[in-house]
């Protein structure tokens, strides 16, 4: 196997794992969610509803990144075969 398929190899497998972080992280904020009391739909404590959009907001970017970097490892892969 060339170095640079491997390369590809673990890039897109740390993509794998990055995409996984950003589930974990979704999943921490909807926790934080169930767990924090709500008032007419709006968190008594400010910064927890801050806590929880920045995760939110992190975890989707996140895994935007790693589906990029995962769809352009399986092209490039793909032309190498």
């Amino acid at each position: 196997m060339s170095i640079s398929k491997q390369y590809l190899e673990q890039l897109r497998q740390t993509a794998f794992q990055l995409s996984e972080i950003a589930n974990n992280m979704q999943q921490a904020a909807i926790r934080l969610i169930q767990q924090n009391p709500q008032i007419n739909g709006r968190f008594q404590d400010q910064d927890i509803a801050n806590d929880i959009s920045f995760t939110i907001l992190c975890s989707v970017n996140l895994q935007k990144i790693a589906e990029n970097i995962m769809t352009y490892c399986e092209e490039r892969l793909s032309n190498m075969q």
